[in-house]
């Protein structure tokens, strides 16, 4: 016991010799902050919500500039900057696409949006990839080819989930806000794969977001294109055996890409109204609740442009 003892005092010694005070520091905010996001999305005040995380990212990127290494540092700043983005700037930019006939004014605003938007998921991507490559090297140009996607996820275990899902997560909306490029297109099918494997990894990692993700991508495409609204169902009722039936974004999802796809006029307009007339609140989820109340109103005033 006494050499146990005397190993373990040796041990600790050294791990505190090796972090400089700076470094004990950042990782122990970094702990809160991690803590912090379930409070985030406890609180169904978007107002404040979208203040409070910009202050929180800024706060990260200095804290980053300490301790560059720190893999959950990267993994959360990725996070947020996802998070951020599909939250808030995307909401907006959604309201101002579905406007019947926006002014010069709201067109320019528009513009803007979507390059800020676009700026932000590629941010978040840029710390997702910088997480994966601190612990298994080799992301950034695993990445660039379909053939050598595979290979590199087959290295990664459950200790590289988190940083997996949110560069998928961002690199996915990425693709989504950039239909019309050729080159984000041909990225879809990176992010489907890395999606895939995030759930072998974690099927229940945020909320089952993986799930979410994948049903989007094949409920929203034409079987020409890779779509299957089989498979779109699957992921949905997947999704709702992990997250339950008080996430939301999994039935605005559902009604917007699926129902959409499907023409099925009245069942997208029933489920956008049963969610935009939800009481947010009261649940561990009720920050995505009331971001998809917000978003079903958008798509209410829509339906006669996303149904012919």
């Amino acid at each position: 016991m006494a050499i146990k003892r005397f190993l373990l005092l040796v041990t600790i010694t050294v791990v505190v010799i090796a972090c400089s005070p700076k470094t004990l520091i950042v990782r122990q905010m970094t702990g809160l902050v991690d803590t912090g996001i379930t409070a985030f999305e406890n609180d169904d005040d978007l107002d404040l919500m979208e203040k409070a995380i910009p202050a929180n990212i800024k706060l990260l990127e200095a804290m980053l500039a300490s301790s560059p290494d720190d893999r959950q540092l990267l993994t959360l700043l990725s996070r947020l900057y996802g998070n951020y983005a599909f939250g808030f700037v995307e909401t907006r930019l959604e309201a101002i696409l579905y406007i019947a006939q926006p002014s010069d004014s709201e067109k320019r605003t528009g513009e803007l949006l979507k390059d800020q938007v676009n700026r932000y998921y590629e941010k978040g991507g840029d710390y997702a990839l910088m997480a994966l490559e601190k612990r298994v090297p080799g992301a950034t140009d695993a990445f660039k080819k379909v053939n050598t996607i595979a290979p590199y996820l087959d290295k990664l275990d459950s200790k590289d989930a988190a940083p997996l899902f949110w560069y998928g997560f961002n690199l996915g909306a990425w693709v989504n806000r950039n239909l019309d490029s050729i080159r984000a297109v041909s990225r879809a099918h990176v992010a489907r794969k890395i999606m895939e494997r995030a759930i072998e990894l974690d099927p229940g990692y945020n909320h089952g977001g993986a799930h979410l993700f994948l049903m989007a991508y094949f409920g929203s495409r034409s079987p020409m294109m890779g779509g299957s609204q089989d498979k779109a169902l699957y992921h949905y009722q997947q999704l709702k055996q992990i997250a339950g039936d008080e996430y939301l974004l999994s039935d605005l999802f559902y009604a917007r890409f699926c129902l959409q796809q499907q023409q099925d006029r009245q069942a997208f307009v029933d489920v956008m109204q049963r969610i935009a007339d939800h009481q947010a609140g009261g649940s561990d989820v009720s920050l995505y609740n009331a971001i998809a109340g917000r978003r079903a109103a958008i798509y209410m005033s829509a339906v006669d442009s996303l149904f012919e």
